[in-house]
């Protein structure tokens, strides 16, 4: 099977603001994937570019249950975009079949350095799950 490459503006983009994340988790845990993937989309939108994500452009798919596959659609910034990109994130039922679960537990205390670096692992999987829905040109 041949993988899509990872969208290089993006990595450079996680590399050089993934501290602004870093200290979001730090201040509140997120309470879901879509946070953390609007969490990255902000990161990643943040220029003139018209082709850039949108973090008010994010949409989720859910056909699981208690566990199953989210599938996030992010759209471009822009009037009508024509830029769109998806990322998948599996999820379980419970702390031991679900990473989010796993990190923050049930507490509303603040996440702890391991939860934040934990965290900040799930959000670098997003950037590199990040698939663009078109042919993206260099």
């Amino acid at each position: 099977m041949n993988e899509t490459p990872m969208v290089e503006r993006f990595v450079a983009a996680w590399f050089k603001r993934q501290d602004e994340v870093k200290a979001a988790f730090s201040a509140k845990a997120p309470d879901n994937y879509e946070e953390i993937v609007k969490a990255v989309v902000r990161i990643l939108s943040e220029t003139d570019d018209y082709s850039a994500p949108d973090p008010d452009r994010v949409h989720r798919i859910n056909d699981g249950d208690y566990q199953g596959t989210l599938v996030f659609i992010i759209g471009a910034s822009g009037y009508q975009p024509s830029d769109y990109w998806y990322v998948k994130v599996g999820y379980g039922s419970c702390s031991g079949c679900d990473t989010l679960q796993a990190i923050g537990g049930y507490s509303d205390e603040a996440p702890t350095e391991e939860q934040v670096h934990d965290y900040m692992t799930l959000a670098l999987h997003i950037v590199q799950g990040l698939r663009p829905m078109q042919t993206e040109s260099a």
